[in-house]
């Protein structure tokens, strides 16, 4: 936190300014504000102030050209960058890799340097220790390899020396290819752990359908003064539900839930149980992002971690929703970082605020808070997202090959009574060629076909039931325009 400015201005330099491949350097020239002028800024204004300036100058990215779905566009300058280019070129060689599901044939690559997870723990290690819950037991419930999320939760406990004591994979082996390098790499590193005196638990398949075992971990270590899991909110849902239909007790345990928003309902739902139910927010660009805060006024307050990013907002109508969004602009300060982010979005929109804490986070003067995180142009279920893009070019193909048009379907997002994530896919009643269960497995085997992190999307989501297809007319906003994605839809009571 100290070196805050210090380290933005390395980033720039040298990933940015040094970099002649880099957008960011690009614009940032086209917007007239050398290296100098970006130091003055920052000695005179600040970080934040200076990264909204430019914003206002047109030095950001949006999620479409971050995802390389359109070219960065502004008044007398078009960039078409190609994927590389907005990775970190000091970290070839030296890194591990995974990959988003995307839009693009291998999805998005981002890359993970052993000093960026060393960072990563530190601030891990401050969660743990504001909620004081570095002593307890823990288990994670997120996917094996290919997936990243389990692998990377993984090495962060191996970091501060708390390895998880079980691993439930939504994954079974050989569900999802996955690159012999991979299995042996996981395989390595479970035996150097050992090595060293930590007992490190390897991956074991859970399926959704098996969150009572999950619940039977919790219900055994609440009789040692309680533990910790960490999944995605919806799996959390799955495992409490678990624990009332098969009778254990878990009360005085605590989950970490990421991967889709805590909202207030889903909140209830895991506390009714006597669970505490605490964010996180991760995304795969960037990382660690924020953290749950133990004096928060909304289910899902979080600590940014300031030390590692910079973050402002910005205006936005998204296809989701039709209404203006404050859209999150992350700026990496980490010069280990995978992905160089300069006020590029990655999807999510929230509120914003600066206020003190008296938690270990605001002790620390990581005193910007975010809640009520939500994604924009993006479809999210079961801690899985896609870019809404990327489904509709899969449904739309398949509607068309039904014989239907563009305005015969219609993306309704919503939640159960419990607060799990469904997806509905509203096809239009005069569609009548168009068997519903073959529409539903064509567009799973789509997915499926595309790449590693769809391949998982796709798995978990069959998994979940997670796409649902009714007979309804697409829904129209007050302006009589139709949306590709509606939140939460009045028509969704007719299913």
């Amino acid at each position: 936190m100290d070196s805050r400015e210090k380290n933005f201005l390395s980033v720039a330099r040298e990933l940015i300014y040094e970099n002649p491949f880099s957008p960011y350097r690009q614009l940032l020239l086209w917007a007239g504000c050398a290296y100098g002028d970006l130091e003055d800024s920052v000695k005179h204004t600040g970080i934040e102030r200076t990264l909204q300036q430019l914003r206002d100058g047109g030095v950001y990215v949006t999620l479409e050209e971050f995802k390389l779905q359109s070219p960065i566009v502004r008044l007398g300058l078009t960039i078409e960058p190609f994927e590389t280019d907005f990775d970190n070129p000091f970290l070839m060689g030296k890194c591990i890799e995974g990959s988003t599901s995307g839009s693009r044939s291998r999805g998005t690559r981002v890359q993970y340097d052993w000093d960026f997870f060393a960072e990563e723990a530190a601030n891990e290690l401050i969660l743990y220790e504001t909620h004081g819950l570095s002593g307890l037991p823990s288990a994670l419930w997120m996917p094996r390899l290919p997936a990243m999320s389990g692998i990377h939760n993984f090495l962060l406990h191996i970091k501060f020396y708390k390895p998880f004591d079980k691993w439930f994979s939504h994954l079974g082996e050989g569900m999802v290819p996955c690159a012999v390098r991979d299995r042996l790499a996981l395989a390595y590193i479970v035996w150097l752990c050992q090595m060293f005196g930590l007992h490190v638990s390897k991956p074991e398949f859970a399926a959704i359908r098996d969150a009572g075992r999950v619940a039977a971990w919790l219900a055994e270590t609440k009789k040692n003064g309680g533990g910790v899991l960490k999944t995605y909110t919806s799996s959390a849902v799955r495992v409490v539900q678990a624990a009332i239909d098969e009778g254990f007790d878990i009360s005085g345990n605590v989950i970490f839930a990421g991967g889709e928003p805590l909202t207030g309902r889903r909140q209830r739902f895991i506390q009714s149980a006597g669970v505490k139910a605490f964010p996180r927010y991760v995304a795969t660009e960037t990382g660690l992002i924020a953290a749950a805060c133990g004096n928060g006024s909304h289910p899902d307050e979080m600590h940014l971690y300031l030390d590692r990013l910079a973050l402002i907002q910005r205006e936005r109508i998204p296809a989701i929703g039709g209404c203006a969004v404050n859209s999150f602009l992350f700026t990496t300060l980490s010069i280990n970082t995978g992905k160089i982010l300069f006020n590029t979005e990655i999807g999510d929109f929230g509120n914003l605020t600066s206020k003190p804490c008296s938690c270990l986070f605001g002790d620390l003067g990581m005193n910007v808070h975010i809640s009520e995180v939500r994604s924009h142009d993006k479809l999210t279920g079961e801690g899985m997202t896609l870019l809404g893009s990327e489904l509709d070019d899969i449904v739309g193909a398949i509607i068309e090959a039904a014989g239907g048009c563009p305005d015969d379907y219609q993306f309704w997002e919503t939640q159960d009574e419990k607060g799990v994530s469904k997806l509905n896919i509203a096809v239009s009643p005069a569609l009548h060629t168009l068997n519903e269960r073959d529409f539903k497995e064509a567009i799973l085997q789509k997915l499926c076909d595309k790449n590693p992190g769809a391949t998982i999307t796709s798995q978990i989501w069959k998994q979940a039931d997670t796409l649902k297809v009714v007979r309804a007319y697409p829904e129209m906003t007050k302006g009589y325009k139709m949306l590709p994605i509606m939140k939460n839809p009045q028509a969704c009571s007719r299913e």
